[in-house]
């Protein structure tokens, strides 16, 4: 199991810190996007991936705290579906999920919560597209 984790959070650090091949070809001179909230959950999400690689759990508990934040946020709620909400309740409960485990010293447990938290993300971002298809 540990090897699994460790290989599942490795090749996500690869994924994060290459671009996960999106966009590879983009300039280094090219302007970054505003940081709207979404912006700052990536980049939360990326850093704690990192934390978890190092296995640096009290910063792993602090980035999964500024996630619970972020989705708190007026601006996470962009649109009123039953669903989204679903969705938000079991971002921040994987988030939580993440502070436990690293509370308890359990990096494996820790670095299942963010596996959680990224399907989530995965999941959501689907149903948005749904949802905005839908509308048109």
């Amino acid at each position: 199991m540990k090897n699994l984790v460790g290989g599942l959070v490795a090749g996500l650090v690869c994924l994060t810190q290459t671009g996960g091949g999106v966009n590879a070809q983009e300039p280094e001179t090219a302007k970054p996007a505003p940081k709207g909230v979404m912006q700052q959950k990536l980049e939360s999400c990326q850093k704690l991936l990192e934390a978890l690689a190092l296995n640096d759990l009290p910063k792993a508990s602090e980035k999964a705290q500024d996630l619970i934040i972020l989705s708190q946020k007026m601006e996470w709620k962009v649109v009123p579906t039953p669903r989204y909400k679903e969705l938000s309740n079991e971002f921040r409960a994987a988030a939580e999920m993440v502070v436990e485990q690293a509370k308890n010293k359990n990096s494996d447990g820790a670095a299942l919560a963010y596996l959680d938290i990224s399907m989530l993300c995965f999941k959501c971002h689907k149903h948005m597209r749904e949802v905005r298809m839908t509308r048109r």
